[in-house]
């Protein structure tokens, strides 16, 4: 009977330990209060994406002087804002309205089939959505 000793070597591993390491970010999203400007003191949401098949994405969305404050029958608090949706690869800029949940950190971008959520652990996320029931 082979006895393996405790401190991760192996001989079927030629004497290498076997340590993965953390995986890549691809993703990132947060949430700012705009510190100049005219619309200083006005919330900012900034996010990005990488991906093999459409490269570094990148979407940022201010709250302006037309932006609105729905609530929810649930009592959740909205915001409105126009949004800017930069591919890096192709220089395509594109811009998509948004509505902006205060309480839970989502928003959704529809045409993209995409959703940022700033409170999502390790720094936010901006990927795809999940099919919504």
């Amino acid at each position: 009977m082979t006895r393996y000793r405790d401190d991760g070597y192996h001989p079927d591993s030629y004497g290498r330990r076997n340590y993965s390491s953390p995986q890549k970010k691809r993703s990132g999203a947060k949430e700012t209060i705009q510190k100049k400007g005219k619309n200083q003191g006005k919330l900012a949401i900034s996010a990005w994406n990488y991906s093999r098949g459409r490269g570094l994405i990148s979407f940022s969305a201010f709250e302006n002087k037309g932006s609105k404050y729905p609530k929810s029958q649930s009592g959740k608090k909205f915001i409105t804002m126009v949004g800017e949706l930069v591919n890096k690869r192709t220089g395509e800029v594109t811009v998509h309205p948004i509505i902006y949940c205060i309480d839970t950190g989502k928003c959704y971008l529809d045409r993209l089939d995409m959703v940022i959520s700033t409170k999502a652990p390790n720094g936010g996320y901006f990927g795809t959505a999940r099919k919504r029931r």
